[in-house]
């Protein structure tokens, strides 16, 4: 199941300026943007692809099929939208690959630098934060484009030998996490360029922000019998601990979670005398389930709780917390 995108896109008009939308706290800092698309995936999946074409260009944009781990999105900008003279890309990167692809001109990651390749050539720009935020912004000076790295002046430039649209950002061999793309109609100045920084570090902050609870897709994988009523007595209630391999992450995020890893999961086995549905089920089935820690809530910690799982000092526990039906 791949997870709903945080996605926003809009287009202003020149001189125009619209609300921020909730999303994207703070960013664009500067309100004079043609187009402005944010956004990760809750959980593993991530943004990896953007394409931005005028409705009037014919030349086809390739995209990337979305999955548990990647998605991507098209946006086609009206025909008589002016050229962005202004690009502000945020990302992470893992990885060597193509950064983004425009008039002819590739922005590359490479050895933990960021290069422009035109013709087969490389013109090294300036080093980059390797699994870190980076911020790009080219500024389009006359003929020429001008570029800022995590708010520093580069001092290559290169000449685009096509028009600046179609736009693709991560290409199909990316490995990172686009955070946010915005074209600017107007040239940006150097602390406009800063605010876009800081504003976008704001944003990414924000979309990394781990919730308190997520919401998995799960398989279990080994369980504790649920005790009788008199096992526990004078209790009535208990939870009983599972261990269970995280198979998606369908909503929300903590950054201690990943696709794959094995977690406990305490879930009511007994609840005010009666055995549950999880007295039913067995290894192999799989589950969608709300959980968050527990040691977030100390009613949790308090209750009656059965484990006779092997005994695991890096295993993470958590409770199921999921609204009954």
């Amino acid at each position: 199941m791949t997870s709903a995108l945080l996605l926003a896109t809009w287009i202003i008009g020149t001189g125009g300026q619209d609300p921020t939308p909730p999303s994207t706290p703070h960013w664009p800092l500067v309100p004079d943007s043609l187009f402005a698309i944010n956004g990760i995936v809750n959980g593993a999946a991530q943004l990896q692809h953007v394409s931005v074409a005028l409705r009037a260009d014919s030349t086809p944009l390739d995209k990337v099929a979305s999955d548990k781990d990647v998605t991507s999105t098209t946006l086609a900008l009206p025909s008589s939208t002016p050229i962005w003279r202004s690009l502000e890309i945020l990302f992470t990167s893992t990885a060597d690959g193509t950064l983004a692809k425009f008039g002819g001109v590739s922005i590359v990651v490479k050895s933990g630098h960021i290069w422009f390749s035109h013709d087969g050539g490389l013109l090294d720009i300036a080093p980059i934060k390797v699994d870190s935020l980076n911020d790009i912004q080219l500024v389009k000076q006359y003929d020429s484009l001008l570029a800022y790295v995590n708010g520093e002046r580069a001092n290559q430039t290169i000449t685009p030998p096509a028009p600046l649209l179609p736009l693709q950002v991560g290409l199909e061999t990316w490995k990172g996490t686009i955070i946010g793309v915005c074209g600017y109609y107007k040239v940006l100045s150097g602390d406009e360029v800063i605010g876009n920084l800081h504003a976008g570090q704001v944003m990414s902050k924000a979309l990394y922000a781990d919730t308190k609870t997520v919401t998995v897709d799960a398989e279990l994988g080994a369980m504790t019998a649920v005790p009788e009523l008199s096992q526990i007595a004078p209790y009535r209630s208990a939870l009983v601990a599972e261990e269970y391999t995280i198979l998606n992450i369908a909503a929300g995020r903590m950054s201690a979670l990943k696709t794959g890893m094995k977690i406990r999961i305490f879930r009511w086995g007994l609840k005010g005398g009666d055995k549950t549905d999880v007295a039913k089920i067995k290894t192999g089935d799989k589950a969608t389930m709300t959980i968050q820690p527990l040691s977030a809530d100390p009613k949790y910690e308090k209750e009656f709780q059965v484990d006779t799982l092997d005994g695991d000092i890096s295993a993470l526990y958590f409770v199921d917390i999921t609204p009954a039906k």
